[in-house]
């Protein structure tokens, strides 16, 4: 069998599985099927007392579990960790957050070793190099993806605070300018926080609600510390260095106006970011409407052509 054959079988091969998903999505479309994302949020809204996982989950577990009490990590390593855990939502150990992400990561990495001899065995009969070194290829194929499977856990981490802190810096500008004009009237910190917490984003509320029963239990100075170390946006730190002055009785009236109308400009050019980036979408989807026009006119043109074809030959 050459080598053109191979390709040729795998092409139609692959026409049909492609074939063969189109019509599963349509026949989900018709008979109305549930997503995969909605059967998933079913399934998270369901009883909690769920049995316990068994078979591949359970032993993914018990690994990660394992793996977590003998994994080294340093003190500031832990602490970082937890702490970015925290802001994203994540409650999870730091030590078992990367021992989960190690396990699955080295799973994905060691199916590759069956994958690589079934592979091997299979192309014995083969002559070709081209084919023998397919087994190779795919075993790298599942460490590569094992790799990224480690990465993805970190970088979901990064992508949330990072999300987190792009809505924060957000909604900083009307919260200074909600500052800018209380502070004519009112001078407690704490009063304005719990005034205005509900106008924000759900982010942005949460760290002040934070914040809010930090201050009730502790220093009030030593809780606007926390609450800008939490984030880590230099906005933020302008803003609490702002209300740590007011705490101590400074006189911050023109801090206020002045940031006031910085932030403004900065959300001025946060607006002008987003609106940058919407042309690209609205192009795509001219091209898309363009090409159905243009099918429809060519649709049209060809049937009219066919049957003025046919009544000049006599069809």
């Amino acid at each position: 069998m050459s080598l053109y054959d191979i390709s040729l079988k795998a092409a139609v091969l692959l026409v049909c599985v492609l074939f063969c998903g189109g019509l599963y999505f349509l026949a989900l479309v018709l008979f109305k099927v549930p997503s995969s994302k909605t059967t998933r949020a079913i399934r998270q809204i369901g009883p909690r007392n769920r049995p316990t996982p068994d078979g591949i989950s359970q032993l993914y577990n018990n690994a990660a579990q394992f793996l977590s009490k003998i994994l080294p990590m340093s003190k500031y390593r832990e602490q970082q960790l937890e702490q970015n855990l925290k802001i994203a939502h994540i409650t999870m150990p730091p030590k078992l957050y990367e021992a989960r992400a190690i396990v699955k990561a080295v799973g994905c990495s060691l199916v590759g070793i069956p994958v690589y001899v079934l592979g091997w065995l299979a192309t014995m009969t083969f002559d070709s190099p081209y084919i023998k070194a397919v087994p190779a290829v795919l075993a790298l194929m599942f460490v590569v993806v094992g790799i990224l499977q480690y990465t993805n856990a970190q970088e979901k981490i990064t992508e949330a605070i990072k999300m987190k802190r792009e809505q924060i810096d957000f909604d900083l500008p009307r919260f200074v300018y909600a500052i800018s004009q209380e502070i004519r009237i009112e001078h407690n910190v704490l009063a304005i926080l719990e005034k205005h917490k509900d106008s924000f984003s759900d982010y942005f509320r949460e760290e002040i609600e934070i914040t809010i029963a930090d201050m009730r239990s502790s220093n009030w100075e030593a809780a606007l510390t926390r609450f800008e170390g939490r984030i880590g946006s230099t906005h933020l730190s302008e803003v609490t260095r702002g209300l740590i002055e007011m705490v101590r009785g400074s006189d911050t009236s023109v801090y206020w106006e002045n940031l006031s109308i910085r932030f403004s400009e900065y959300q001025k050019q946060q607006l002008r970011t987003i609106a940058l980036k919407i042309p690209p979408k609205i192009n795509r989807m001219s091209m898309v409407l363009l090409f159905v026009m243009l099918l429809l006119y060519v649709v049209v043109l060809g049937t009219t052509m066919f049957d003025s074809f046919g009544t000049l030959f006599a069809f």
